[in-house]
């Protein structure tokens, strides 16, 4: 590096590390750090929640008098309800999730030579968006009436307005749908960044079993988080709205059932994939041998983020559903175990013969090795239908779901902690303390979860109960088990605070002697550019990990944004103001200032949004985006898709899933209302809802040829063939036309139905589904403004037009869904008219 170089280096190293630079960065380093650090604040948070229960239910009955503890009660149902269900929330979505995807931002652009994550301002979103949404979920405990008490599943109706009527639970409603949305943008992030930013040379089958385990995550968390957001949101909107999507009558309980454990389930799995794939790096590092099978690991991950979403129905198995689906849903239940065995025991043959000093992490990977067995084994049995029967709802699932949960997944992921610590920071962990650590953690977590498999006859969720029954004893050893289990935890903060002062300082850029990826051909801890030299894969069998020293890093620009920020406050704002609006109304009316106080939020959020989405824009327009490829080769891994059509791609797929949400849950309802057994409703009407589904899965049929014959009509378009891209359009907009025409005939066909009527939204949920539909166009339509704002500033600055030899995929998918949009708009105004 030049004299100049590095004068630029020192400059852009000085912002790099600013308070400044923290907060506007766009790094993925620092977002990783920053995802890390949150978790564990949320992991702190849950903790307390988690020790206050234990302590509840150490004691038969919640008076705690005569022992001179407390003046009082300690706590009552309503209270104990909130801590169980913001302690699993916090925990599921707020703690472990962020946790791995947090470790995948920093660690995947290292391992696959790659300077940044593929977006770093979108990147950068998801980190404000899953941080404000924390803070919105704990804000609950500060509203009138606390926060939501239903359990971490919200089930519904109880957690509708009529039963849950605090304002709490709207805004931890509402921290789920922005904590999704964050989801979804890190998602993205990952799967366009495995595709498109690999080094030279490196195939996917290459990559670390960490990075496959994030991948794998990543792809079904995109197929699952738009579902989940989307239910929350239609929660949300119709407790604000004074909406009804899920009556009972209608079967709204089982139709919510239904959709959040089709994300519920996976989710779970998805939570032990990264904690185990990195224990394949961390152990094959540490003891110098490779991953035992690495490329059936790889398909054992796949199985079990495939089958997780198929196994969903098992959480039905007591409502009633129809026997055979049981019986298939038992079958695809067990059928999970074969690749979770076979996880297991690559993580046992990879620990045999290798030459381990029982590092830290090592130990907390035997820790959960341990507990994946027994939580295995526990959900084997649950699988049947004759013992869930027996243990459904009691404290043997707590058990079995805990053991994978802190046992497998958190075990793990704190392994990984201690493992990285050194690369994130630049200095070595005190392994007497991080030994310590294990050994008041791996029993603690055994004394707090084991004694739960003898309770299955005590109902998990209780706040309290009366002695004499043999529940006192195991609950007391759980109670303590927990206290150890949190004190572990402080020995572990107290090693890291010394360790970061004291610890001592890493010399070389690769003390572990590792060879999983690139990412220890950086320094410890790495530049913010990553490497000084293009990193490629070569070697006589194109297999070895170099960096190419012909080809040296110039120092890049450190890219900074405050947009990001502003576009997640302003989104999370709006759903606080709203609530806060709510405040000043009836059945409330704490006083009509809060309205006021909730509009001005409201009026502040769409400034800050304004604010944020129209100066990114801008930057944009002035080039002043962060624009320094991600990638250091020229060439596109997916031919034929740059890094924008990737992200728009991948992004698009995921709407898709979000209104297949709002329009299923129309279609499961208006079954629903030709049932005899619907109260007031008279059989021989089914003519009008069943024919409206004909014509909406008609016209659903049809704008997917539309969009077929578009595509064609673009390649013609693109190969200078003037006559086939004619007709192929042509033909496309005759099925576009057939569309509007029967979408515009089904919700005619409802509206003419007087028991489907419009007046009726607080008491019908097909109308209700039919009026958030309506709303979700108009928020649509917002997002096809910006994207045609951003092709006008796209076509002005390179002067190209739509038509012509320049004429691109991404350019005729952003004009059909534009055209789909306006579709949408003129099919509500009918039916509203």
């Amino acid at each position: 590096m030049d004299s100049a170089s590095e004068a630029e280096y020192e400059y852009n190293n000085k912002i790099y590390n600013s308070v400044k630079g923290w907060i506007f960065t766009t790094n993925h380093k620092q977002i990783g750090l920053l995802y890390i650090l949150t978790s564990l604040v949320f992991f702190i948070g849950g903790g307390v929640l988690a020790l206050l229960m234990r302590l509840q239910l150490a004691i038969p009955r919640y008076d705690l008098v005569k022992y001179s503890l407390f003046s009082g009660r300690f706590l009552d149902a309503l209270q104990y309800n909130q801590l169980v269900t913001i302690h699993g929330l916090t925990m599921l979505i707020w703690f472990l999730g962020p946790l791995g995807t947090g470790f995948g931002i920093y660690l995947i652009p290292l391992a696959i030579g790659s300077r940044d994550m593929i977006y770093p301002r979108i990147n950068a979103l998801g980190y404000w968006l899953y941080l404000f949404s924390g803070i919105l979920l704990w804000i609950g405990f500060f509203m009138p009436g606390g926060n939501l008490d239903t359990g971490w599943t919200v089930y519904q109706p109880l957690s509708s307005f009529k039963f849950t009527p605090y304002l709490g639970a709207d805004t931890a409603a509402a921290a789920v749908v922005v904590r999704g949305l964050g989801t979804i943008i890190a998602s993205t992030e990952i799967i366009a960044t495995v595709f498109k930013a690999r080094a030279r040379g490196l195939r996917m089958m290459n990559m670390p079993l960490f990075v496959w385990a994030v991948f794998w995550v990543a792809a079904i968390s995109w197929f699952i988080f738009p579902e989940i957001t989307a239910l929350f949101f239609i929660l949300v909107v119709s407790n604000v709205l004074g909406l009804s999507g899920f009556i009972s009558t209608y079967g709204g309980a089982l139709m919510w059932e239904n959709l959040f454990w089709y994300f519920g389930h996976p989710e779970v799995y998805l939570l032990l994939l990264p904690g185990t794939g990195a224990m394949f790096d961390y152990l094959s590092n540490l003891g110098h041998k490779a991953p035992y099978l690495k490329k059936w690991m790889i398909a054992a991950m796949g199985a079990i983020s495939v089958d997780g979403v198929m196994v969903f129905l098992h959480h039905t198995f007591m409502t009633g559903i129809v026997f055979a689906w049981l019986m298939a849903t038992s079958i695809f239940t067990e059928s999970i175990s074969i690749p979770t065995g076979m996880m297991i025991v690559g993580i046992i043959a990879t620990l045999l013969g290798a030459k381990h000093k029982f590092q830290t992490p090592v130990l907390f990977a035997l820790a959960a090795s341990t507990s994946f067995m027994i939580g295995g084994v526990t959900g084997v049995t649950n699988s049947s239908l004759a013992i869930d029967t027996i243990v459904h709802g009691d404290y043997y699932i707590v058990a079995h779901f805990h053991y994978f949960m802190v046992g497998v997944a958190v075990m793990a992921l704190m392994g990984n902690l201690y493992y990285y610590f050194p690369k994130f920071t630049g200095r070595m962990y005190s392994e007497k303390l991080g030994r310590l650590h294990w050994a008041f953690a791996y029993p603690g977590v055994n004394i707090l979860y084991f004694p739960m498999f003898f309770l299955y006859d005590l109902p998990r969720r209780v706040y309290t109960y009366q002695s004499g029954f043999g529940y006192t004893i195991f609950n007391e050893i759980s109670t303590i088990g927990a206290f150890i289990f949190g004190l572990s935890f402080l020995i572990m903060f107290a090693n890291f605070a010394w360790s970061l002062k004291y610890g001592k300082r890493v010399t070389e850029n690769n003390p572990y002697k590792a060879t999983a990826g690139f990412v220890w051909f950086t320094t410890t801890p790495p530049k913010y550019y990553n490497f000084d030299y293009e990193p490629y894969v070569g070697g006589a069998d194109n297999r070895d990990l170099l960096l190419d020293e012909t080809k040296p890093i110039k120092p890049s620009k450190v890219e900074l944004s405050s947009r990001p920020m502003l576009i997640a406050g302003g989104v999370t704002l709006a759903f606080f103001g709203t609530v806060v609006a709510l405040m000043g109304y009836k059945p409330y009316a704490f006083g009509s200032y809060f309205a006021y106080i909730g509009f001005a939020i409201v009026a502040v959020a769409l400034g800050l949004f304004a604010w944020g989405g129209i100066g990114w824009m801008y930057d944009d327009y002035k080039l002043r985006s962060p624009n320094v490829p991600p990638m250091y080769k020229k060439d596109p891994v997916t031919k034929g898709f740059n890094n924008m059509r990737l992200g728009m791609l991948i992004f698009l797929a995921g709407d898709m899933i979000w209104m297949a949400t709002f329009y299923g849950t129309v279609e499961w309802l208006k079954l629903q209302t030709i049932s005899p057994y619907v109260e007031g409703n008279d059989p021989t009407t089914f003519f009008f809802p069943a024919m409206a589904t004909v014509y909406n899965v008609i016209s659903i049929i049809t704008i997917g040829i539309a969009a077929l014959f578009a595509y064609f009509a673009l390649r013609g378009a693109i190969n200078k063939k003037a006559s086939a891209s004619s007709t192929y359009m042509t033909i496309g907009v005759i099925f576009a036309i057939i569309y509007l025409i029967t979408a515009i005939i089904s919700l005619e066909t409802m509206n003419a139905n007087s028991v489907l009527a419009l007046a009726a939204t607080g008491t019908n949920p097909v109308t209700s589904m039919f009026w958030l539909i309506s709303l979700m166009d108009v928020t649509f339509s917002l997002g096809v403004i910006a994207v045609m704002i951003k092709y006008i500033i796209s076509v002005s600055k390179s002067k190209k037009f739509l038509w012509g030899r320049v004429a691109t995929s991404a350019d005729i998918l952003m004009w059909f869904v534009a055209f789909v949009f306006l579709t949408s708009v003129f099919t509500t105004i009918a039916f509203i008219a």
